[in-house]
């Protein structure tokens, strides 16, 4: 069977669709975490090269010393360990999209008809675990009208789906597309495959971890504004946290990071979900 392909809608987007994409926020990361990370490699090769601790303590009493002469090979190692590590980075999150597709198997799923159907290519598919998940991300792949288009990917465990009703199921894939919205399957997936791969710099885990943390919540409110239904949504992520998410990439899913980390972002998730309903801004059918 054939993988469906969401085309974009022939009808006026959702007013939901005119919020800002935060383009401009992952492309100042990109390119503060391009120039921290070339600053990263040039220290750690100054530092290897001159006699590592010793090296480290002098040049925290003089740092004016990477701005001499000498510093410029350290600089240009920098530089082209710097790039390296971004390629790295870039095609290990291509190689990883492609490998799942290509390992699990998926099959596709019809697109839930109480959800605008999204602006750009989106493929909804769901592969074989018995844990809960759902993960979201970018691939490129040859277009007729140009060398290359971006195609969004949402992957749905059939553990999670086999567990949520239907509107838990609406609440997720909203959630979902959210994440696709906000482009996070582009460049968020992107920053934290880069993170891992530069071990040595915590300043760039932290990042990361900060804007994983950030971006949950924020598609946790598209979902709602979306659907309308922030319990059924709360509801979702408690099971997935109940049941445990499935790993099978290097990929943040719908418990954000995983472990016990994202156990208790989960629940303040929820938290604020049950919060919201509470308002009573979304109307008799949310009260459960």
């Amino acid at each position: 069977m054939r993988e469906a392909t969401f085309p974009a809608p022939r009808r006026p987007s959702p007013p939901w669709a005119d919020r800002a994409v935060p383009l401009g926020l992952y492309r100042f990361a990109v390119v503060v975490v391009a120039g921290w990370s070339l600053v990263a490699t040039t220290l750690v090769v100054w530092i290897l090269a001159r006699g590592g601790v010793t090296a480290a303590v002098d040049l925290l009493r003089s740092p004016g010393q990477l701005f001499t002469g000498p510093a410029l090979l350290p600089w240009l190692c920098g530089a082209v360990g710097a790039f390296a590590v971004l390629l790295a980075a870039f095609l290990l999150t291509q190689a990883v999209g492609r490998g799942l597709l290509r390992l699990l198997e998926p099959r596709p799923l019809s697109w839930p008809a109480a959800l605008p159907v999204p602006e750009v290519p989106v493929r909804l598919l769901a592969f074989r675990s018995a844990a809960a998940d759902a993960f979201t991300f970018a691939l490129l792949v040859p277009s007729v009208r140009g060398p290359w288009r971006r195609e969004e990917v949402i992957l749905v465990s059939e553990g999670l789906l086999a567990g949520l009703s239907p509107d838990e199921w609406e609440a997720v894939v909203a959630h979902e597309l959210a994440h696709v919205r906000r482009l996070d399957g582009r460049y968020l997936t992107f920053l934290r495959t880069f993170a891992r791969l530069m071990r040595w710099d915590p300043i760039l885990a932290a990042v990361a971890s900060r804007l994983t943390r950030r971006e949950e919540f924020q598609a946790d409110a598209e979902a709602v504004a979306m659907t309308r239904r922030p319990r059924a949504l709360a509801r979702a992520i408690f099971k997935a946290a109940s049941l445990g998410p499935s790993r099978p990439g290097a990929l943040a899913g719908l418990l954000g990071p995983g472990g016990p980390r994202g156990r208790r972002q989960a629940f303040e998730r929820i938290r604020r979900l049950v919060e919201l309903a509470d308002t009573g801004a979304y109307g008799e059918e949310d009260v459960a």
